[in-house]
C-alpha cells in the first residue's frame, strides 16, 4: 500500500501514489550518530516503495522511509528518480542501473541483519541525523579499515510530514483491523454453522449407535443358533469319519497280513533262484575266461592282416603316385609336339620320330594303367579276406555268447566246413574247442557246437 505524503504532492514532478508497490518492509537494526547524544543501535523500520511520476508515467521513482516503532516522530525520506540516479551513480561509482538498484539495497540491509548475529559484524547501517538532512550509509567492516557501499542523503520528516505519515499509518492500522474485523465475523459464522452440523452429526451418530446396537444384538442371537447347529453337525460328522476310519483300518491289516506272506513266500522263491543264478554264473565266468584266450588269438590274427592291408594300400598310393608323374610327363610331352608341330612344319621325318616315341610312351602308360588295375584287384581282394576274417570273428563271438547260455553238461561235437573232406572232430568231457580247421578253410571257417544229443 502506498504511503502518500502531502509535502512531496506539491513538487513539480510529484510521487504518483497510486502507481506505488512495496518492494521491502522490515526492521533493520541501525547505528544512530547524533551530536547531542551518545551512539547507539536501534531498530528502524525501513520501507522501500517504487513508483511514477504524476506527469510523466515513464518516469520511475524510487522512495525509501527510514521509521521507528518507538519513536513515532522519528521519519526519514529518501526519493531518487532515474535521472537523479544516474549523478548518484556517478558520483559513487555504483555499477548497476536503476531497475537493479532497489535489490542491491535490499540485499544490503539483509547482510547487515544477518550480520548482526555475530560479536564483530561485518556489515552495519550507520544512520548520521542532522537538522537539515539526514545520511544513511552502509558500511563493511574488514581488519583494516571501514568501507562505505553506499551513501544516501536522507530527509528529516518535519511537523505535517510526519502527521501525514502516523495518519496513513493509523488508516492502514484502521484498515487492517477493519479486515480482522470481517474475518473475525466471517470465522464466527462458520464456527455456528459448524456447531449446528456437528449437532446434526451428532444426533446422527446417537442414532446409528442405537441401530447398530440392535444389529449387534440380532446378530449374536443367530451366531448362537448357527454355532450350536455347527457344533451338532459336527459330532455327527466325527462319529462317521471314525467308524470309516475303523473300517478302513482293519482292512488294511488284512491287506497287510496278505501282503506280508505272499513277499515272504516271494523272498524264498528269489533265494533259490539267486542261489541257482549264482551257481551258472561261476560257471560262464570260467567258460569266458577261455574264450577270452581264443578271442584274443583271433585279435591278433586280425592284427597281421590289417598291417598287409595297410602295406598294401601304402603301395597302392606309391603306383598312384607314379601314375600322376607319368601322367604329367605325357602332357609336357603332348605339349612339346604341339609346339615342335607349330615350330617345325616343314619337318615331317621329325615329327614321325617324335609320334613314334609318343605311342611308346603310350603303351608304356598303359601298361602301368594294366599294372594299376591287377594292384587294384589285389587291394580288393584283400578286403573281401578281411571282411569275410571279420564276419568269422563276429560268428565267433556268437558262439561264445551261445556258450555262456547253454546249460547242458554232456559232450560237444565240432564240425569244419568241409565235412566230407575232413569229417566231424568229437570233444567228450566239456574241454575247451581247439582250432580243428583243415588247410584249404585257413580264410573262411565256422564252428558250430551241438549238444551230444541232438547230434546223435
Amino acid at each position: 500500500m502506498p504511503l502518500i505524503l502531502e509535502d512531496d504532492i506539491r513538487i513539480a514532478n510529484g510521487f504518483d501514489p497510486c502507481s506505488a508497490t512495496t518492494l521491502y518492509w522490515k526492521d533493520v537494526p541501525v547505528l544512530v550518530r547524533q551530536h547531542d547524544r551518545e551512539d547507539q543501535t536501534e531498530k528502524l523500520t525501513f520501507r522501500i516503495l517504487s513508483g511514477v511520476t504524476k506527469q510523466n508515467h515513464n518516469l520511475r521513482v524510487l522512495r525509501i522511509h527510514v521509521s521507528s516503532e518507538e519513536d513515532p516522530y522519528f521519519l526519514h525520506t529518501l526519493e531518487v528518480t532515474e535521472d537523479e540516479f544516474q549523478s548518484l551513480k556517478a558520483e559513487q561509482g555504483i555499477l548497476v542501473d536503476f531497475a537493479s538498484f532497489p535489490g542491491k539495497i535490499i540485499s544490503l540491509l539483509e547482510r547487515c541483519i544477518a550480520s548482526q548475529a555475530t560479536d564483530t559484524p561485518h556489515f552495519q547501517t550507520v544512520l548520521v541525523v542532522r537538522a537539515a538532512d539526514s545520511v544513511l550509509k552502509v558500511v563493511e567492516t574488514n581488519d583494516f579499515k571501514q568501507l562505505p557501499h553506499i551513501t544516501l542523503a536522507f530527509k528529516p520528516g518535519n511537523d505535517f510530514t510526519v502527521k501525514q505519515f502516523l495518519a496513513f499509518r493509523l488508516g492502514e492500522v484502521k484498515a487492517d483491523c477493519q479486515k480482522l474485523q470481517e474475518g473475525l465475523s466471517n470465522s464466527r459464522e462458520e464456527s455456528s454453522h459448524f456447531q449446528q452440523q456437528l449437532y446434526d452429526c451428532q444426533q446422527q451418530l446417537s442414532a446409528l449407535q442405537e441401530q447398530h446396537s440392535r444389529q449387534t444384538l440380532e446378530l449374536e442371537a443367530q451366531l448362537r443358533e448357527q454355532a450350536a447347529a455347527a457344533q451338532q453337525d459336527k459330532l455327527q460328522q466325527v462319529a462317521a469319519v471314525r467308524a470309516q476310519l475303523e473300517r478302513e483300518l482293519d482292512e488294511a491289516v488284512k491287506r497287510h497280513n496278505q501282503q506280508h506272506e505272499l513277499q515272504s513266500s516271494r523272498i524264498a522263491e528269489l533265494d533259490a533262484e539267486g542261489r541257482k543264478l549264482r551257481d551258472i554264473k561261476y560257471k560262464l565266468d570260467t567258460q569266458v575266461s577261455e574264450l577270452s584266450h581264443k578271442l584274443g588269438a583271433s585279435e591278433g590274427s586280425c592284427k597281421s592282416l590289417e598291417s598287409d592291408l595297410t602295406a598294401v594300400r601304402s603301395q597302392h598310393k606309391q603306383l598312384a603316385a607314379e601314375k600322376h608323374s607319368l601322367e604329367l610327363q605325357l602332357a609336357d610331352t603332348r605339349a612339346q609336339l604341339a609346339a615342335s608341330q607349330e615350330k617345325c612344319s616343314s619337318q615331317t621325318q621329325l615329327i614321325a620320330q617324335q609320334q613314334a616315341r609318343l605311342s611308346d610312351l603310350e603303351a608304356a602308360a598303359k601298361q602301368w594303367e594294366s599294372r594299376c588295375a591287377d594292384l587294384r584287384d589285389l587291394v580288393a581282394g584283400h578286403e573281401s579276406r578281411c571282411k569275410e576274417a571279420a564276419a568269422e570273428v563276429m560268428k565267433g563271438n556268437d558262439i561264445i555268447e551261445k556258450l555262456q547260455v547253454c546249460e547242458g553238461v554232456g559232450p560237444f561235437v565240432a564240425v569244419c566246413c568241409c565235412v566230407p573232406a575232413c569229417g566231424p572232430k568229437k570233444l567228450l568231457d566239456n574241454h575247451m574247442l581247439t582250432d580243428w580247421l583243415c588247410t584249404g578253410c585257413w580264410w573262411r571257417w565256422q564252428w558250430a557246437l551241438l549238444c551230444c544229443h541232438c547230434a546223435q
